[in-house]
């Protein structure tokens, strides 16, 4: 794990990056060809190790506007054929290797592979590859869905490296980390506490609800906001505090501690394009090859 140090170069590395990245689309896997990958190839050497990767020059230009600017202004990289990404993770770089020559992004149940998919969304970032952040969102949405993951996605360290390498936004892997977070800590106290629960039934006021709501609040203010403020002090990031503790306050007296959203699955509440960085007019229902396969079961049947 990089140090915040080396966090923050990278964060500034993304702000230049991004200022002559544009949005493109990864080509179909269906349409790729021996005319549409072209002949020449490029060495791209990633991370503090220079890891290379070997791919087809033509085909990585037109994955991103960045590596079109490098290979074909004039500079030295397209002179020499490489360029050299020290700042960027080589496991994250193999799964976008991945995504411009198959269109998809392979699977897996490992620590290293859910790091590796945060530090794509990062690189995804980077070089203003909305369409491929969805994707990562949709990836890490449901690979923590399948093995049922809580905490883990919610690591001081996968924050940080989030607040640090992101824009400012209430959006993406910022918005869905809140939103886990929340339903983390509710969920622990509903758990820790079951025993002495009283039910559903003896809540017949909104006014007993919301007593309800405070309580759940408060404990989740004495035992898991410090982990959220000492982040925030980390990251100079007290937005991403603001937030927490507005959507905190919000799910308590609003939604009711027991109704928190488990935002690992897509459902009604929770819809495709929750946690997605598109514009209004893409349907993600509409996009070839979209699944829901990890909506709920009753949520399937309402849509």
């Amino acid at each position: 794990m990089a140090s915040a140090t080396d966090q923050s170069a990278a964060s500034r590395s993304s702000s230049s990056a991004s200022a002559i990245a544009a949005p493109i689309s990864a080509p179909s896997a269906t349409m790729l060809s021996f005319e549409s990958l072209g002949k020449e190839m490029v060495t791209i050497y990633v991370g503090p190790e220079r890891k290379g990767f070997f791919i087809h020059k033509k085909l990585l230009c037109e994955s991103a506007q960045f590596f079109k600017g490098a290979f074909t202004r004039g500079f030295e990289e397209a002179h020499k054929g490489e360029i050299v990404m020290l700042e960027d993770s080589p496991g994250a770089f193999s799964l976008y290797v991945n995504w411009i020559y198959r269109s998809t992004l392979p699977t897996g149940n490992t620590e290293e592979h859910l790091h590796n998919l945060y530090d794509l969304y990062i690189f995804a970032e980077k070089l203003c590859l909305v369409e491929l952040k969805d994707k990562t969102m949709d990836s890490i949405q449901d690979m923590a869905k399948k093995y049922d993951l809580g905490d883990e996605l919610i690591t001081v360290d996968l924050v940080s490296k989030v607040l640090l390498n992101t824009r400012s936004k209430w959006e993406g892997l910022r918005r869905f980390l809140i939103r886990h977070m929340l339903f983390v800590y509710t969920s622990r106290y509903l758990d820790d506490n079951e025993e002495d629960l009283p039910s559903e039934n003896e809540y017949d006021s909104e006014s007993s609800e919301y007593e309800f709501g405070d309580v759940v609040t408060t404990y989740v203010m004495r035992r898991d906001v410090k982990k959220v403020y000492e982040i925030a002090i980390n990251c100079n990031d007290f937005r991403f505090l603001d937030m927490f503790i507005k959507r905190l306050i919000f799910a308590s007296k609003a939604e009711g501690p027991r109704d928190v959203e488990d935002v690992r699955y897509r459902g009604i509440t929770v819809g495709r394009c929750s946690f997605h960085c598109h514009g209004k007019e893409v349907d993600c229902r509409a996009v070839s090859g979209a699944s829901d396969s990890f909506l709920r079961k009753s949520d399937m049947n309402k849509a």
